[in-house]
């Protein structure tokens, strides 16, 4: 059996994912800045490990109220991600933030360019 998906398949699934992703922000604008900005610091800053899991649990929360049902969003691929019970090592939060924030870098410009905004004089 086959298993591979083809190129059209998986832009196909980008494309759904971005569309996901884009009603969730816009619904929920501050919580998407928040979850930037956290996963920004986390690759600025080192996590002392008492704040860890109150770290993780803030992330997660976050991308449970962008996608509470898992309408397949980047958000909802990154909860299971980033769980605790997915990570093993605490150093791989610092790697999943990384993915998580070139993932939504790449939403962002997909989003730019969805918007074809004109300035009439």
């Amino acid at each position: 059996m086959n298993d591979r998906l083809t190129l059209s398949e998986l832009e196909s699934r980008w494309k759904s994912a971005l569309k996901a992703t884009q009603i969730a922000a816009t619904s929920h604008s501050g919580e998407y800045r928040e979850l930037k900005a956290r996963a920004a610091e986390i690759l600025d800053r080192s996590v002392d490990i008492n704040d860890y899991f109150p770290t993780v649990e803030r992330i997660i929360h976050l991308l449970e109220v962008l996608d509470p049902c898992g309408k397949g969003s980047i958000f909802d691929i990154f909860k299971a991600r980033i769980s605790p019970s997915s990570i093993w090592q605490v150093k791989m939060l610092r790697v999943e933030c990384r993915d998580l924030l070139a993932h939504l870098n790449a939403f962002d410009e997909w989003r730019r360019r969805q918007h074809h905004l004109r300035i009439i004089k």
